[in-house]
């Protein structure tokens, strides 16, 4: 399927694990028409070894974006730098494996629903058994969190065949959020909401793009796991760090907007069926 897709991939240094990303994509994934590895801040050898590794491919190129870390003006620069009618926001540290066949392909034409803005899927860790994102739901003083996290796939599925557990991860979702690790927008809706909110600086900025579409009329999806799931190798690209005092206040507002704590989130009910940490 070719496809009219953009691929933002943003990295520093760890140029082993960022062509691994780039080769899985090219052989699990669609015909885009670019992929853009934007870098921020990496060394000349990890950068260097980059672009060696991107020689093979034609429409992959490499962007450098040498400003202080900022995930969401990071991001919205690259679209500024990108020509694709759709958008795939893609982490470095994931990984699409044998059973992502079609699954980007799935999300772009979900994507291209006039009532749909941002579509995810589920993702694993890298051991590909447990879940790392299975969607996400709000909560109660301003936070968000995955459905289904630490839970082994396979034992998920069994439960919702057997109608134990709610919601489906077989099947769509849809939900308040997707984590931006592996999102794909339409470009003019993603303009059409102002892009990411770069006062967010590491975390937050995917919630709230997705609660703004929402708020302009553009529903939020999951593809389910039958559509197939990519890896996500998560807290490889970048060390552990305190979530930043203004990303959790700026959060706790746009949550405030979107969260009735009488009712929780408006597609999730969170019981203890549902893993979260």
């Amino acid at each position: 399927m070719q496809c009219d897709l953009s691929v933002l991939i943003p990295f520093k240094d760890k140029a082993e694990m960022t062509l691994q990303c780039v080769d899985s994509l090219y052989k699990f994934g669609p015909d885009c028409r670019e992929v853009l590895l934007v870098s921020n801040n990496s060394c000349k050898s990890e950068l260097d070894a980059v672009r060696a590794g991107l020689a093979k491919y034609d429409n992959a190129s490499v962007l450098v974006y040498d400003e202080p870390f900022n995930y969401q003006k990071l991001n919205n620069w690259a679209v500024d730098h990108s020509c694709g009618s759709d958008l795939l926001f893609l982490n470095n540290d994931t990984e699409l494996v044998e059973r992502s066949r079609g699954l980007l392909e799935t999300m772009v034409t979900r994507a291209h629903d006039p009532a749909v803005g941002a579509v995810g899927c589920v993702l694993l860790y890298g051991d590909a058994k447990t879940i790392q994102h299975g969607g996400v739901y709000l909560v109660s003083g301003g936070l968000a969190d995955h459905l289904f996290v630490g839970q082994r796939l396979s034992d998920v599925v069994k439960s919702c065949a057997d109608g134990s557990l709610h919601p489906d991860i077989r099947s769509e979702l849809g939900l308040s959020a997707v984590t931006g690790a592996v999102t794909v927008v339409q470009r003019d809706k993603f303009a059409a909401v102002g892009g990411f909110d770069e006062r967010f600086i590491i975390c937050g900025g995917d919630v709230d793009l997705c609660i703004r579409l929402e708020k302009a009329g553009y529903a939020t999806v999951m593809a389910g796991a039958d559509s197939g799931f990519i890896l996500h190798k998560e807290s490889q690209s970048r060390a552990h760090k305190p979530i930043p005092y203004n990303d959790f206040y700026r959060s706790y507002l746009s949550y405030l907007e979107s969260y009735d704590p009488e009712r929780g989130d408006r597609f999730v009910h969170v019981d203890s069926k549902i893993s979260h940490q």
